[in-house]
């Protein structure tokens, strides 16, 4: 199998964020993938850590709107998204942006606050349908000690994100 190119990861990346499917990136669909962060995880979001996951999806759209939304309608359509995913990726602005939702996210799953995620706090997290969590797991522990640092997290969901581009 081979490696997805820019443009499938992109479009994939773009798939996972229109939380409501109509073809466009809102301020509504960060909102929505944000409660659905929390929903999965039992979190309320008037907690810390419900609010920084909030946060995080927001400044998020707040600076995808800035850069991506070049016909400036208040909304990113996947041309949009997909034209502009490689300079993101290249210049560092995309693991800038996602990296507070990645730290935010990683928090929420750690249910025990012991800095590791645990594979039972993994299926929390996980979201993409058709998915061997077990495998994904498994990849994803790169020391194999049954648990996922933080480190080993974002490496995993950058490597998610960009696939082999």
């Amino acid at each position: 199998m081979s490696l997805p190119t820019f443009r499938e990861s992109a479009e994939r990346n773009f798939d996972d964020l229109d939380a409501d499917g109509d073809g466009f990136l809102t301020r509504y669909d960060y909102m929505a993938l944000a409660q659905q962060r929390l929903q999965r995880t039992g979190v309320r979001p008037d907690t810390p850590d419900g609010e920084a996951v909030i946060d995080a999806f927001l400044n998020a759209w707040d600076t995808h709107a800035r850069a991506l939304d070049t016909d400036r309608d208040g909304r990113i359509s996947k041309e949009e998204y997909v034209r502009s995913f490689e300079i993101l990726v290249r210049t560092g602005a995309l693991e800038a942006v996602l990296a507070p939702i990645s730290r935010a996210t990683f928090t929420l799953a750690d249910r025990d606050g012991d800095g590791r995620i645990s594979a039972e706090e993994f299926r929390s997290l996980w979201s993409r349908p058709g998915t061997d969590l077990a495998t994904v797991f498994a990849e994803a522990d790169t020391d194999g000690d049954g648990r996922i640092s933080f480190e080993e997290f974002a490496r995993a969901r950058h490597g998610l994100l960009i696939g082999g581009a």
